[in-house]
């Protein structure tokens, strides 16, 4: 089985903010094969040249981002633009999990947009922060309810390794658990899991990043996707640099 595709978010953001093009342009030569969070870009203009432009750098549309909010009050649009760019996913970023009745609430919402997008060949991704492993109720934490009551067909998981080990469980156990379910993962790293905000470069922290990669590639993870929340002492192109050449090092590309 080959490593899944290596992508990026957020890192070099500003930069793509001051020239998109020539920002995907340096991620592409560093070694990455797309972006998340670029339907902004890509659906301004002529998107059909500007996706063009895109596959020619070498880079994919990933996801599209989206929240419970706009599941529910703008799915046709996102429905359309996931068709239009050919985006294989589009993923919410964030459930608050205040309360068991409001995160099956946010569940059946969930539910119906993944049943929608998955109609069009698009799959709907939840992507986990430290939150889901640390609450409960009665025993069971609100990952594992949003693995339960979440149609397997219909709504798949975008996994943070990091945000997980920041949870207090090991990601390649949870990685095996969610198997079939999990098409892309974050991958980035802390220098510990006992302060908030200790975020480092890919392989010089403690997070099991090649255990991960290894169990990701043995379930079918398509995408890993390199993220760093907070610089530490590289800039965003040294930073993504570094990550990339420490995967490639550990001989987790390609």
């Amino acid at each position: 089985m080959s490593n899944p595709k290596l992508g990026l978010i957020g890192i070099i953001g500003e930069e793509m903010k001051a020239d998109f093009w020539g920002a995907a342009a340096k991620a592409a030569a560093i070694g990455y094969q797309g972006i998340e969070g670029v339907e902004h870009y890509l659906l301004q203009g002529d998107v059909q040249s500007n996706l063009k432009r895109y596959r020619e750098l070498g880079m994919e549309t990933i996801t599209l981002s989206a929240s419970r909010e706009s599941l529910q009050e703008g799915l046709d649009k996102l429905v359309a633009n996931a068709v239009t760019l050919g985006a294989p996913h589009v993923t919410v970023w964030w459930d608050p999990c205040d309360s068991k009745e409001d995160l099956l609430r946010g569940i059946e919402a969930y539910n119906r947009a993944g049943t929608r997008l998955a109609a069009e060949g698009v799959k709907l991704c939840y992507h986990n922060h430290a939150h889901e492993f640390k609450t409960a109720w009665n025993g069971v934490c609100a990952m594992d309810i949003l693995a339960e009551y979440t149609d397997p067909q219909a709504v798949f998981f975008e996994m943070d390794i990091a945000w997980i080990t920041m949870g207090g469980v090991d990601p390649v156990t949870i990685l095996n658990k969610m198997a079939g379910r999990v098409p892309a993962i974050h991958v980035k790293d802390v220098t510990t899991a006992d302060e908030p905000d200790q975020w480092t470069a890919v392989g010089t922290g403690i997070v099991r990043i090649a255990p991960s990669i290894l169990k990701a590639r043995e379930i079918g993870v398509e995408w890993m996707v390199v993220e760093q929340d907070r610089l530490r002492n590289l800039t965003p192109f040294e930073t993504i640099t570094a990550s990339y050449l420490n995967l490639k090092e550990a001989g987790l590309l390609g």
